[in-house]
């Protein structure tokens, strides 16, 4: 009896050790950074390659730098300086994913836009990294009368897997830019751009994450003001902790990302705001939705991620159902003409 005891307090400890020995992990939403611009002929189809390989995924953040074959109205500073991540000669269409090197015949993270298969195989890969790191979502309120952002950005790790250069990033990031595109195989001409990056609310490299040694726990404050070209109820934040590394480019991964609502589902109380005037349900839809607003609509759009119209229907009252039949699951924008302005809605067909 003695011994079972003994092998018993031997068996507890060894788990105990065990457990010590096991890092606690979160489950990790992807962040993939496209490059591309109105100027590149063969980016259209490169985005239709991406959006048909991560249709259907959860837990991924995709987001597009205007940069890499020319430039167009939506380049900016971070966009140019991300360039960067090619460590050589730039191109589009490109992506990366977590900032992370899975294509080692690439001098850096940015690879080009391969055929479906590809992207689902380095997207697998990006996914299955384990992370010790969880952001939550942005909490922040908007004030379109001053256009002011305010609010923070929080997490935790559940082990010490953070250092001295783990930095945070957040972004502005607009849907539903209505602008030119070159395309080789189908010249419509101008499109509504989707998931650009229009500004950065941090600096561009990110602003130094101090962690609580106690509960492994940070907060970024945002205090911020939207840009004046930026239309609020097409913008949300999205937020990236990262570990930089100023010589290596292949030191930058990604340790996770989160992202936020829309500006106009963001406000104060007592401030209104035009999205507020336009509603879907059922959302998530299936075959049907209806779009309510407050007074007559004109014209209703269903956008894909490409920015381009799939479907479009004449109003003439606040009430105007869908038929959805024929949209593959997906997230799609809905684009409203009301009496007060144009208004979007995300709407998730099932």
């Amino acid at each position: 009896m003695k011994r079972i005891f003994l092998t018993l307090a031997f068996l507890s400890l060894s788990l105990a050790a065990l457990a010590q020995e096991v890092k606690q992990t979160f489950t990790r939403n992807v962040v993939l950074e496209q490059f591309t611009t109105g100027q590149c002929q063969y980016c259209p189809a490169g985005n239709d390659r991406i959006a048909s390989a991560v249709d259907g995924m959860s837990n991924l953040i995709w987001i597009k730098y205007h940069a890499g074959f020319g430039t167009d109205a939506l380049t900016n500073e971070t966009a140019t300086a991300y360039l960067a991540y090619f460590g050589g000669s730039t191109y589009a269409p490109a992506l990366m994913f977590d900032r992370t090197r899975f294509n080692t015949s690439n001098p850096g993270p940015v690879m080009g836009v391969g055929q479906v298969s590809e992207i689902r195989l380095y997207m697998s890969q990006a996914k299955s990294v384990p992370t010790t790191c969880k952001v939550y979502r942005p909490d922040v309120s908007y004030n379109p009368a001053t256009r002011h952002l305010s609010g923070s950005v929080s997490g935790r790790f559940g082990d010490e897997g953070y250092g001295p250069d783990t930095r945070m990033c957040v972004y502005v990031v607009e849907d539903s830019f209505f602008m030119y595109q070159v395309d080789a195989y189908n010249p419509n001409g101008n499109i509504y751009h989707m998931s650009a990056v229009r500004a950065s609310v941090t600096d561009i490299w990110g602003d130094p994450l101090e962690v609580e040694e106690e509960g492994r726990t940070f907060s970024y404050t945002v205090d911020y003001t939207l840009p004046e070209d930026c239309q609020y109820s097409h913008c949300r934040l999205v937020a990236v902790v990262y570990n930089y590394d100023a010589s290596d480019i292949n030191n930058r991964a990604v340790l996770n990302g989160s992202e936020s609502d829309y500006l106009s589902n963001l406000l104060g109380v007592g401030e209104v705001s035009e999205g507020s005037r336009l509603r879907l349900f059922p959302n998530p839809a299936d075959g049907r939705v209806f779009v309510q607003c407050d007074g007559a609509m004109g014209r209703v759009w269903v956008l894909n991620a490409l920015g381009q119209a799939v479907l479009q229907q004449q109003g003439g009252s606040d009430t105007l159902a869908l038929d959805l039949d024929g949209l593959a699951a997906g997230i799609y924008m809905v684009r409203v003409e009301t009496p007060s302005g144009v208004a979007t809605r995300q709407l998730v067909v099932r």
